[in-house]
């Protein structure tokens, strides 16, 4: 899935953000850790923070497979977050390390599973509804009307109430491309990004359009 020229623009902000985020040292992290091993949720924020650009570096191995690399990003940071505020290893750098690389990469395939059967469910109302507009143009041309719910649910092989289902569902997208010049002007300055969301925390970025 492809991002827009603002959500782009979000990305590259975000990447400079945790690009300069200082590191921490082999034997810093370590004691972080090992820290957080003996109980002391204090560390949490900076073991994840330190994480931050890892998440964002796994996550271009994962991009252009359906799901835009802001939301990879954002489902990588939750999963990363969850393992560190739920930690209860002993401590063991390299065992740390694999249990935040194996959360990640669940959190990413997950996304992209998970976007996968929704598009496959979307293209399946989508093709309903083709069927739908095909079968009603027949039905008028034939009937010299407009048919009725239970002959267009006879002639589609389909119980009378999804035929309503797709009715409903074929006038709201009707309002909906209607309505939609009401916001066009909301796109027509994707470039101009707020200044003032380089001061969050990158924890609280959102990638959203």
């Amino acid at each position: 899935m492809a991002e827009t020229n603002k959500e782009l623009a979000v990305i590259e902000m975000y990447m400079k953000d945790v690009e300069n985020i200082p590191q921490l040292s082999d034997e810093e992290k370590e004691d972080l850790i090992m820290r957080l091993a003996d109980g002391d949720s204090s560390v949490v924020d900076d073991l994840v923070n330190s994480e931050l650009l890892h998440v964002a570096e796994m996550a271009q191995d994962y991009r252009d497979k359906g799901v835009t690399f802001g939301d990879l990003i954002q489902e990588g940071n939750v999963a990363l977050t969850e393992v560190v505020s739920d930690y209860d290893g002993d401590g063991d750098p390299e065992a740390f390390d694999e249990l935040v690389d194996e959360a990640v990469t669940e959190a990413f395939e997950n996304a992209i599973k998970d976007q996968a059967d929704s598009d496959k469910i979307s293209q399946h109302l989508a093709d309903k509804l083709n069927l739908l507009d095909d079968t009603t143009k027949r039905l008028t041309e034939k009937l010299g009307r407009v048919p009725e719910a239970s002959e267009l649910a006879k002639e589609m092989d389909i119980p009378e109430e999804e035929v309503d289902n797709l009715l409903k569902i074929s006038l709201d997208v009707l309002s909906v491309n209607e309505d939609s010049h009401l916001t066009d002007d909301i796109d027509s300055s994707i470039d101009e990004v707020d200044e003032d969301i380089s001061d969050e925390d990158p924890l609280d970025w959102s990638f959203d359009s």
